[in-house]
């Protein structure tokens, strides 16, 4: 439906004031500015070795759609927390960006190469635009997350496990039962429906069934 014509002053004035940040930024293009905080669970316990991604976009109002959009191209910057759970991420200006979001996550293996499994995630606009270095400090509520995927990258220790590993990713679900005298593992993919079964990590078997979607 076309936009009637009486309503498209309004429509270009909330376009402009839109695209007006809250604070102008002063910074030349190329100027290297920071960003720096802390990342900690939910207890407020510092989460030491996961990745921060600080991303530009740019965004603008659209008077087709009546709402703000954002641009496909996204740069992106990343850290890891030290040992405090600190970061800092050095970005160099570019004035075509104008949208500045902080990413909290851990690199994940999947089937198809490596994802980033995201646990928080804070627009952080207003802050770079107010001046260097901008403080953010982020929250991840899952911490079990990350938990359990180190206690199933401890785990392995076999090259059997690391080219399961390697060739399927992260399993679903792992299950370990305590034999007299062995461990037995099994890793659980739905989506593949397939389950490897270790003892002691060495390969044991590998069983089909009928492959779990949507979980």
């Amino acid at each position: 439906m076309p936009i009637p014509r009486r309503f498209l002053p309004v429509l270009l004035a909330l376009a402009c004031l839109s695209a007006v940040p809250a604070r102008a930024a002063r910074y030349e293009d190329g100027q290297r500015i920071q960003v720096t905080g802390v990342v900690l669970d939910a207890q407020g316990q510092p989460l030491s070795g996961v990745r921060v991604v600080f991303e530009g976009s740019r965004t603008y109002f659209s008077l087709r759609e009546l709402h703000r959009t954002a641009d496909k191209d996204v740069r992106r910057v990343s850290a890891t927390t030290d040992a405090a759970g600190q970061y800092t991420i050095t970005w160099p200006w570019d004035s075509y960006f104008n949208h500045f979001e902080v990413a909290v996550g851990v690199p994940v293996r999947v089937k198809t190469g490596e994802r980033l499994e995201e646990l928080a995630r804070q627009d952080v606009t207003r802050r770079v635009l107010a001046g260097s270095p901008a403080v953010v400090a982020m929250t991840v509520e899952n911490r079990q997350f990350i938990d359990h995927l180190r206690e199933l990258l401890a785990s392995i220790k076999t090259d059997d496990q690391r080219r399961v590993y390697e060739e399927m990713g992260k399993p679903d679900r792992v299950r370990n039962v305590q034999y007299p005298g062995y461990l037995e593992s099994s890793w659980w993919y739905f989506e593949s429906g397939k389950v490897y079964r270790f003892r002691d990590g060495r390969l044991e078997q590998v069983v089909p069934f009928d492959p779990v979607r949507g979980l």
